[in-house]
């Protein structure tokens, strides 16, 4: 699926943590808690279904893997300055940051500049995300999930 322009993350029912990016009327992709407490979700883009689960304080960043399959297939691993690293199987590794102050993050894969830049509202009455996709990549839609997975795992 060739992704370009802006999606939004919204959460259809303000009392569950799942989420949908959507454009326009369209759904592209999911994340859902399969518990109400847990450090895991399922996510879902293209057709495939994914676990998605965070790390811990000594490895502080996420995972995720093909629903089924043991081998990770990215992960984001985060430094103790707040800046990571997103190894996705098959391609060269992404850096993933939070720029400034505020609620924004972008990744960048090293010779080609921004693939993606993330602003997360919490000040709107239902929170929500706006991704901004300047460029494609193989795994954009699964990065995406990722990306999200631990931008809204964290306290604004």
């Amino acid at each position: 699926m060739e992704m370009s322009g802006r999606y939004e993350w919204t959460r259809p029912k303000a009392w569950k943590m799942d989420w949908e990016l959507r454009r326009e009327s369209e759904t592209v992709a999911t994340l859902s808690s399969p518990a109400f407490f847990g450090t895991s979700m399922r996510g879902s883009f293209g057709g495939t279904d994914y676990v998605l689960r965070k790390g811990g304080l000594r490895v502080p960043g996420a995972a995720m893997n093909i629903v089924g399959e043991k081998e990770d297939l990215a992960v984001l691993s985060i430094d103790s300055l707040g800046k990571g690293t997103i190894s996705y199987k098959g391609t060269p590794d992404l850096s993933w940051e939070r720029t400034g102050q505020g609620e924004d993050w972008i990744v960048m894969e090293e010779g080609k500049g921004t693939l993606f830049t993330v602003h997360r509202d919490v000040k709107s009455r239902r929170p929500r995300g706006v991704v901004t996709i300047e460029q494609g990549h193989p795994a954009l839609g699964p990065i995406i999930l990722l990306s999200w997975f631990m931008i809204s795992a964290t306290d604004p």
